[in-house]
């Protein structure tokens, strides 16, 4: 049986996470999406609150737990900002002996602030700043030997390709 895996699309706001995973979830079967945005949205749509962010974090995490109990893929997309986040996936895969794999979509800073300008996001009564999007962008973090994408140049069937490429030699394709 191949060892099951977990894989973490990271980038600032506005880069392209949600967009790709939703194209990528469709090409694995026994695989469940950790949608971090969905929790911080069932918290509080009204408005962005450390504390929601926090709450909605460990609800995230502790359904990525109770997923690896039963052996399922995990996908899920996390801010490039917050390495924490990173770092407690990664804890918890070496905990379950889970194949762990880490993407970061990093288009330039002003394709993240153009994206924004038509970005309407379900279920939210407020709009990401400027400031917030350029304090993303600028703490992202970078991790040796991850894959860079910068999804302004890079169509997003060849992103999603590169990633089956990476992940398939275990990981059941549909």
């Amino acid at each position: 049986m191949a060892t099951p895996k977990i894989i973490i699309i990271r980038g600032p706001i506005c880069s392209g996470k949600t967009t790709t995973i939703n194209l990528l979830k469709d090409k694995f079967d026994n695989a469940s999406y950790i949608d971090f945005d969905a929790f911080k949205r069932a918290i509080d749509w009204t408005s962005p609150s450390p504390w929601r962010t926090e709450l909605a974090f460990k609800s995230a995490l502790s359904l990525a737990e109770e997923l690896m109990k039963r052996g399922r893929n995990i996908l899920a997309d996390i801010h490039s900002s917050k390495r924490y986040q990173y770092q407690a996936y990664k804890e918890l895969a070496e905990k379950y002996n889970y194949e762990f794999h880490s993407f970061l979509l990093y288009p330039p800073l002003h394709v993240c602030l153009c994206r924004n300008l038509n970005r309407e996001i379900p279920d939210v009564k407020y709009k990401v700043t400027e400031k917030e999007i350029i304090d993303y962008w600028q703490e992202t973090f970078k991790i040796t030997g991850e894959d860079v994408f910068n999804t302004a140049n890079i169509d997003i069937q060849d992103i999603i390709k590169f990633i089956l490429s990476k992940v398939n030699n275990n990981f059941s394709a549909i």
